[in-house]
């Protein structure tokens, strides 16, 4: 049984999906069980609630750790923490392999192409955050834990509603308004595609080349915010640049303002993403952009 845990949020779908095309068996957990993909089990726990926690993993084979929480960083420090802890020790009570999925944000600021070898430097309190779960996972290897972690750039989708990229460009070239880039548009920025995330959790959870390791998850070479805002608007359309200071005066009304704004470094400089490990162990290749941010659009425009 491969048990995807917040399996109804954007990550999570797309893994279920995957893994449920694949003929494996799949169980969907989730606060409140909903129907999803045919022959997947819907599962309801709260998985800050050890027994709950416990319950979920019961019978798994690979766990894929794929819960999102609203985007707030007050809100990630009170929840997350229980919520790795008790799903730890549900994998370690019954000798389930954990497949975790991480972002970059405890890189912090980097001079450079981010590679798996990148050291662990939080700069902002989301990283400082991402920086603990992460010892939380040490500390559970030290127990016995079978760990794999799959780490993905800044993200964007179909219907991947925390997504800045989506939020601000993809959203807004379907509401027939300009899209908006942060700091500075000139800069390069990877993307990885959510459908790829899902393909490569998949992967890491069925491949024992991957185990045990730290993996960048399939993400295409950087393009500059000109260029994606220009894949999404088309050539020549009136774009729109937030500054910091416009950021920060944003921050003051608009939540997804407010927490992009301790993250304003990655807009600032070069944030170049390196997956060529993973593309050239396993032999998987990222979405192009131009056919990611068409389907993204498909789906922002689709009537609710």
């Amino acid at each position: 049984m491969h048990i995807v845990l917040g399996g109804t949020g954007v990550a999570g779908r797309e893994t279920v999906a995957v893994l449920a095309r694949s003929g494996r068996q799949v169980r969907s957990v989730s606060r409140s069980a909903s129907a999803g993909a045919e022959g997947v089990q819907a599962f309801a726990a709260d998985l800050a609630d050890r027994a709950a926690a416990s319950r979920a993993l019961a019978g798994g084979e690979v766990a894929y750790f794929t819960v999102a929480l609203p985007y707030s960083a007050k809100t990630w420090e009170r929840g997350f923490p229980p919520i790795l802890s008790a799903v730890v020790d549900g994998c370690l009570e019954h000798r389930v392999r954990l497949v975790y999925l991480d972002n970059v944000y405890a890189y912090g600021s980097v001079d450079g192409v981010m590679t798996e070898e990148t050291p662990i430097r939080p700069t902002s309190r989301k990283g400082r955050l991402r920086a603990k779960l992460l010892d939380q996972l040490d500390e559970a290897r030290s127990r016995g834990l079978d760990v794999t972690i799959g780490r993905s750039a800044d993200f964007y989708g179909p219907g991947a509603g925390t997504s800045a990229f989506n939020t601000f460009v993809l959203d807004a070239v379907a509401a027939g308004k300009p899209p908006t880039w942060f700091i500075d548009p000139g800069q390069p920025h990877s993307l990885t595609y959510t459908p790829d995330v899902g393909r490569a959790l998949a992967v890491l959870g069925t491949d024992d080349r991957a185990r045990g390791r730290t993996w960048h998850l399939p993400t295409g070479p950087a393009l500059t915010g000109e260029e994606l805002m220009a894949l999404a608007a088309g050539a020549g359309s009136r774009t729109r640049t937030m500054s910091k200071a416009t950021l920060r005066m944003g921050a003051l009304f608009s939540t997804p303002a407010r927490e992009t704004l301790e993250l304003a470094y990655q807009y600032a400089a070069p944030y170049r993403f390196d997956s060529s490990r993973f593309e050239g162990t396993f032999g998987l290749s990222p979405t192009s952009y131009p056919e990611g941010i068409a389907a993204s659009l498909d789906r922002a425009a689709a009537p609710a």
